[in-house]
């Protein structure tokens, strides 16, 4: 019972392609647009393309002359791995100066208001408050998710 692999070629062609099988196809055409291998145009013309084949045979067809696309180790790993961004351990030296003084200058009025007013309105919450939301927002651009995460960050240029 020897099979012959062109004929397991054309049966599979032949199949009909799954919408999962589509959004595969269509995921690796703009891994190849990303990788530069397709302009804008023709990775539209391709998608079009890909969301109209019924079969695995046209889906193939629209691939052929493009290499696989190589999954990555684990799910959501990048491609290459990114060098590390030299900016990054600045802002984050300067976010620990920030919460440092904040710490500070808060423990100084707190102090204050202890000594002159101990018990009665606490009146350093409103710059405790103010300021917290500035650190917090500093926080936020430090550690916080970035829209650029594949791209390191450039300053606006102008």
């Amino acid at each position: 019972m020897d099979r012959d692999p062109g004929d397991e070629q054309q049966q599979r062609a032949s199949l009909r392609a799954s919408d999962a099988d589509r959004e595969r196809v269509a995921e690796a055409l703009r891994q190849h647009h990303v990788d530069g291998r397709l302009d804008a145009e023709e990775l539209t013309q391709r998608i079009d393309r890909v969301y109209a084949a019924k079969t695995f045979g046209e889906l193939d067809e629209i691939t052929t002359d493009l290499p696989p696309v190589q999954a990555p180790a684990r799910a959501g790993a990048p491609l290459r791995p990114r060098p590390p961004d030299p900016g990054r351990g600045k802002a984050k030296a300067a976010f620990q100066r920030h919460l440092f003084t904040y710490a500070w200058v808060n423990g100084l009025l707190v102090a204050i208001w202890a000594l002159t007013n101990f018990g009665g309105y606490f009146w350093p919450v409103w710059p405790m408050l103010g300021w917290g939301i500035g650190l917090a927002s500093h926080a936020f651009s430090v550690y916080g998710p970035r829209a650029d995460e594949d791209e390191p960050r450039r300053r606006g240029s102008g």
